[in-house]
């Protein structure tokens, strides 16, 4: 067990529900200037901000402030407020949480869910337990030491006794804050590190779940929204006679960058927005093209670029090198393509309230897009001090965060939102917005075109002495890049980010994915210069990182790199350090009859710290590692004259069921910090598979996507 003592300023006091059957527990998140924690304004009285409540029907229900789009909050976090509160894991219900401030700016990204909650949910349990354990101590008459907390009740340990904690939840609420609280020591996990049923999958099974576009209401609108072709774009004049005469539709006018059609109905507002008929002032984008933003990244002066690692002297070492190896990678435009397309819901009520049902990453990001439509900046201003100075929450604007079909980062961004609150304006019933999948993909927020460039050089032995890598793009960073894994005694890497000349926006894994391509492809093309074996060589570099040398020598003796055979059968892999967590892959490539190359097996070894649910883990490599695959090998987004060429999954392509290797996930488990899980085997996987293809052919691969053909 591990002692903590409970901050007055971090935790909320408990609170009664109305009637006094429920017990309320809340501990803010850690919150920035803007989105203070009520903690330094609550009085003595009891606070309905909460993470956590004991119900009379002795369920418990844990308010997750993360949104759920398969990546597994809605289990994880409960998780880790079960362990500590000691209670059987069937008795866990979870409920999404509400805006206010008590929670924090609630933003799901950075694979960061569980690094924020691994201290703050498990205090919340434990500070619930202690609460009731000095209950349970005196319903039963007995001193508090002699009480153990077990499955849901207050066990007295010499008598036998108990009492369930459901019963004490009149007396736990007022009972003071405990001076001190228990934490377990991972050895004491019963549920963590378990692989207990998600809560979220029955009722994605028998059809109860609700998306965002499940959202029905009563009296609702339905629309769609043509947006203008070209970037940035907007309508000049419409003729709407043929689609408002198309039965069922209520309406057709312009907002922002594109049109909506409202009708009765999204299939009708669909085929209404088909015959509209547009005349677009297209804008100053017109000539942005793929080859133009290549072009401009190759003519960039250099002096522009930014360092953001130096160590040692690479320029003298690369020019006085004989073994200098260069190499240039460029890696395309990215779309989301989420299952679910944007939408989102909206309706302005009758007291002046405005109610939004939001497939979001960000609840508290899709309240200040409202707020900013909706309120003047006098009104925005006033909110903000009484925010600041008061601790009032706004509540004139409610979001309601849905499940998401997906998100990958799509979601941060609240265009959608914008569009449907715009719409809602001018009707008094709740309108819901569908785009189409052809806006989906030619109106995306792109993961960053990037163009790389290398330089590097070995010594007589093979070894790295000197390694330079530029990142060319449109808002990009070094992350994955610097600082560079490898004990090589003269690295430099610098940024020349030349900004959002098209819409970007995160994409799973973000800059790792790009960086960590160029680096781990890199890695081997100077490997093999130098003669040496890419995995040996990457062990012996990788001598300050212990937890990244011990997955990736699991790796290779799962995927049995030492006795890969010669011939149709190539390895390759790559590895990340990234988001609290160590991962390493390795591809195994063969060649087909038909001269074909297709990707047998992926091995994936991972060490996230202390696993919450292994289950989740593999879950989540195995997405990645398809994602990652799609990416790699059949996605790319192409754009000329100022508009995105591709507009569905017939150009826009993912891979198949029948297209996806055996993969392979070994946990490595621990006592560290647990780390992320949703982006960290995204990153790997095409390096590791360019890094094969290159062992097969001998040819590396200068831009992605990869075409596995042979030769």
């Amino acid at each position: 067990m591990r002692s903590f003592s409970p901050d007055r300023r971090k935790f909320l006091k408990l609170s009664m529900a109305a009637a006094g059957s429920s017990l309320i527990l809340g501990i803010s998140w850690s919150c920035t200037q803007d989105t203070p924690s009520n903690t330094d304004n609550q009085s003595d009285n009891f606070s309905p901000n909460a993470w956590l409540r004991l119900d009379p029907d002795g369920s418990i229900t844990v308010i997750v402030a993360e949104s759920e789009m398969g990546q597994g909050p809605y289990t994880l976090m409960p998780m880790m407020v079960a362990e500590e509160l000691e209670v059987e894991w069937d008795r866990i219900k979870v409920e999404h949480a509400s805006l206010d401030p008590v929670y924090g700016y609630q933003l799901t990204g950075g694979s960061g869910s569980i690094r924020k909650g691994w201290s703050t949910l498990r205090e919340a349990g434990a500070v619930a337990k202690e609460l009731l354990l000095g209950a349970g101590a005196l319903a039963l008459s007995v001193p508090v030491i002699e009480c153990t907390a077990r499955l849901g009740k207050v066990v007295h340990n010499p008598s036998g006794r108990e009492v369930a904690y459901n019963e004490l939840t009149d007396i736990a609420a007022k009972q003071p804050i405990p001076g001190t609280a228990q934490l377990k020591e991972p050895n004491e996990f019963t549920i963590i590190g378990q692989p207990v049923p998600r809560l979220d999958v029955p009722e994605k099974i028998n059809g109860k779940a609700r998306f965002g576009i499940d959202t029905k209401l009563p009296g609702m609108l339905y629309a769609t929204i043509t947006h203008c072709p070209v970037f940035g774009g907007k309508p000049k004049s419409i003729d709407a006679s043929e689609a408002k005469s198309i039965k069922g539709v209520k309406d057709v006018f312009p907002i922002d960058e594109g049109v909506v059609v409202v009708a009765s109905d999204t299939w009708t507002a669909f085929k209404a927005k088909e015959v509209l008929s547009i005349d677009w002032e297209y804008g100053n984008k017109t000539r942005i093209s793929t080859e133009s933003i290549i072009n401009q990244l190759k003519a960039r002066p250099l002096e522009e670029a930014q360092t953001a690692w130096e160590e040692g002297d690479v320029e003298t070492v690369l020019s006085g090198s004989n073994a200098a190896v260069t190499a240039e990678y460029i890696q395309p435009f990215q779309a989301h393509v989420p299952l679910e397309p944007m939408n989102c819901t909206a309706h302005f009520k009758g007291d002046g309230r405005l109610e939004v049902w939001a497939p979001t990453q960000s609840p508290s990001s899709a309240y200040d897009t409202a707020k900013a439509i909706v309120q003047s900046k006098i009104e925005r201003g006033l909110k903000k001090v009484q925010k600041k100075l008061l601790g009032i929450h706004d509540d004139s604007i409610d979001v309601h965060t849905t499940l998401l079909g997906g998100g990958f980062g799509r979601r941060l961004k609240q265009d959608y939102v914008s569009e449907v609150v715009q719409v809602a304006q001018r009707y008094e019933q709740p309108v819901q917005l569908v785009w189409t999948r052809e806006e989906d993909v030619q109106h995306d927020h792109y993961h960053p075109l990037t163009l790389h460039k290398m330089r590097g050089a070995t010594d007589e032995n093979g070894m790295l002495i000197a390694w330079e890598h530029i990142i060319h793009g449109l808002k990009v960073n070094a992350s994955g890049a610097a600082t560079l894994l490898y004990d090589i005694p003269n690295t430099r890497v610098l940024v020349q980010d030349i900004g959002a000349i098209v819409p970007w926006g995160p994409w799973r894994s973000v800059a790792p994915h790009y960086n960590i391509f160029a680096v781990e492809h890199f890695f081997d093309e100077l490997a093999r210069a130098g003669n040496n074996d890419p995995l040996e060589l990457r062990l012996k570099l990788l001598r300050d990182h212990p937890r990244l040398s011990k997955v990736l020598e699991i790796a290779a003796d799962k995927a049995k790199w030492e006795a890969r055979p010669n011939g149709a059968i190539s390895y390759g892999a790559a590895v990340l350090s990234e988001w609290g967590s160590n991962v390493a892959q390795i591809v195994e490539l063969a060649e087909t009859d038909n001269k074909y190359f297709q990707v047998k097996k992926v091995t994936c070894v991972i060490d996230c710290g202390i696993v919450i649910n292994p289950d989740i883990v593999k879950q989540q490599m195995e997405g990645s590692i398809i994602f990652g695959l799609s990416a790699a090998t059949k996605s790319k987004i192409t754009i000329n004259n100022g508009r995105v060429d591709q507009s569905n999954y017939h150009n826009y392509p993912i891979l198949g069921i029948h297209e996806t290797p055996e993969i392979e996930v070994i946990i490595v488990n621990n006592e560290e910090e647990p780390g992320g899980i949703g982006e960290p085997g995204v990153p790997p996987l095409a390096p590791a598979l360019a890094n094969a293809f290159l062992s097969a052919t001998g040819k590396p691969i200068r831009e992605l996507p990869i075409n596995i053909e042979s030769g």
